[in-house]
């Protein structure tokens, strides 16, 4: 399942996001979103092109969001508040933005020009402070792209329901004494001592 958009501009400044719902090779339900800067623009057909960026590892990047963030994203298009999320892996780093913006539309009604404020949101992916790609979504972009995210978290918890019912049936052939858990006073012990503030 994939969905993507490509979002070019007179600027040369766009980029072309692609949300990839597919399986890893433990076939665990992966979201990975690719990301492509705008190569070129043509202002006779008011088009921009991103293919000859697509293999330039200083145009192009791909990461890979968890259930979680994947809800947050849901949250911000639903409540309209701002999302940061940061990734970082070995020497790399990555920052995550999602931000709620009003963007007027305008509807041509009985001959004129009526402008309408409707919710949209940037997205915005830097790498490493030197790779920046900018996505903007409008409003129905956000709904097809929810669809998306709420396929793929619905497919990781089918995926850990059935890997916890089948580690659940290996453990009824196992000796009780393999099944032994902590006992329930130590276990409220720990929890006190955490001091959890809720």
């Amino acid at each position: 399942m994939k969905y993507t958009l490509y979002k070019p501009n007179s600027k040369n400044s766009g980029s072309a996001f692609s949300f990839d719902l597919t399986n890893d090779r433990n076939n665990k339900p992966v979201l990975f979103v690719s990301m492509i800067q705008q190569y070129s623009w043509n202002d006779s057909t008011k088009n921009g092109s991103f293919k000859e960026n697509a293999k330039n590892p200083e145009k192009s990047a791909t990461i890979m969001l968890n259930e979680t963030e994947a809800g947050e994203f849901l949250s911000s298009f639903k409540v309209r508040i701002p999302y940061v999320a940061f990734h970082k892996r070995e020497d790399s780093s990555t920052i995550i933005k999602l931000n709620p913006w009003d963007k007027k539309r305008k509807v041509k009604e009985k001959g004129e020009d009526s402008f309408y404020t409707t919710p949209a949101w940037g997205l915005s992916v830097s790498k490493n402070s030197s790779q920046l790609f900018q996505l903007p979504i409008e409003g129905g972009e956000a709904e097809a792209l929810s669809e998306l995210l709420k396929a793929y978290i619905g497919k990781v918890f089918e995926f850990n329901s059935n890997a916890y019912k089948r580690d659940d049936s290996k453990k009824q052939y196992q000796s009780p004494q393999s099944q032994n858990s902590p006992p329930k006073q130590q276990y409220k012990e720990e929890l006190e001592e955490d001091d959890v503030p809720f």
